[in-house]
């Protein structure tokens, strides 16, 4: 089998493009089922607000144009997108995913959700029918170096590692939190995470769910609760809105916002692809902040924290290629006994 991947990130490029390959579990899935029924033995897809990432293992000697794959079920036109993707193939695929997971390679670096997220991203595509024991393998012990490369050199080198945590970092360094009244749309991992964390800073925070919401839903405590369909009634009461949802719609809009009364002064959009219309930056007392303006001031490692990191990456990359030798080579000889 042939590892290979491919995946646009913010290194290359800006929100406005991630935003049009994020993809929604549904779309995920489609794309899984796509890519299987077209030769792959096992796929897995990432998608987070830093990057969108379709992993596969191709039958040797088969040649597969996936990034012309990955723009075509997403509808882009690969022609404009093609050069805002990279591939990798083999180690370099597996050592990508090692950075990825540990969050070496986020805009936070040593982001404390990323190997969540990829964890996550094994599972569903384990659930779809589309992890093989090569995806498996991989991601499991990418998340194995993701964790030693967490404990025996990030928890040493680094200070704020979350977006959450980042947020309510760059909210404190413009205004005094405490007393402030905040809403937070959104109830997801990120929405309650920034939900406590204001809480905790002295901030009156009201949470919004959507009235179809089903399941056990968390909310964090002390927190208000309000109905998503009276957002805009309660922002007129607020200080700072939070948006991060999944939603594929826009939860703020400029047309809606500029009617009311009072506006929050700071509205802070977590969401890939956007919560909040770009133009509500141009009402008067807006301060918008999008995901990149929250995370792009990241920190960055001493060199010898990094030596230490990729050297667990490449114990890790050799572990797994060793793997596929034993594996392929088990699977010749019994093939050769029939």
């Amino acid at each position: 089998m042939k590892l290979m991947m491919t995946g646009i990130d913010y290194k290359r490029s800006k929100l406005n493009v991630r935003e049009k390959f994020a993809v929604t579990k549904r779309t995920a899935g489609e794309i899984l089922a796509g890519f299987k029924a077209g030769g792959a033995g096992g796929c897995v897809v990432i998608s987070t607000c830093n990057r969108t990432e379709l992993y596969a293992s191709m039958p040797d000697g088969r040649a597969f144009p996936l990034s012309e794959a990955l723009c075509a079920a997403l509808g882009r036109d690969f022609s404009e997108y093609g050069p805002c993707l990279t591939e990798r193939e083999g180690g370099r695929a597996m050592g990508h995913l090692c950075r990825v997971a540990s969050g070496l390679d986020s805009q936070i670096i040593g982001d404390g959700q990323i190997i969540t997220q990829v964890r996550e991203a094994l599972e569903f595509s384990r659930g779809q029918n589309c992890a093989d024991s090569y995806m498996e393998t991989m991601f499991n012990m990418s998340i194995h170096a993701a964790k030693a490369i967490r404990t025996k050199v990030l928890a040493h080198s680094l200070g704020t590692s979350s977006v959450p945590e980042k947020t309510v970092e760059k909210l404190k360094a413009a205004h005094s939190l405490a007393g402030k009244n905040a809403l937070v749309i959104g109830n997801g991992r990120i929405g309650r995470m920034v939900a406590e964390l204001l809480i905790r800073e002295g901030v009156d925070v009201t949470v919004t769910l959507r009235s179809h919401k089903r399941g056990v839903v968390k909310i964090p405590d002390k927190a208000g609760v309000i109905n998503y369909d009276k957002r805009y009634k309660a922002m007129e009461n607020v200080n700072i809105a939070v948006s991060a949802t999944a939603s594929p719609h826009l939860t703020i809009s400029e047309n809606e916002l500029s009617v009311l009364r009072r506006v929050p002064e700071i509205i802070v959009d977590l969401a890939v692809p956007r919560d909040v219309e770009p133009s509500v930056r141009n009402i008067s007392g807006v301060t918008l902040l999008t995901i990149d303006d929250i995370s792009g001031e990241g920190c960055h490692l001493p060199p010898e924290s990094v030596a230490m990191a990729e050297g667990i990456i490449a114990e890790h990359v050799a572990k797994y290629n060793k793997w596929i030798s034993f594996k392929e080579n088990k699977t010749g000889a019994e093939g050769g006994k029939i």
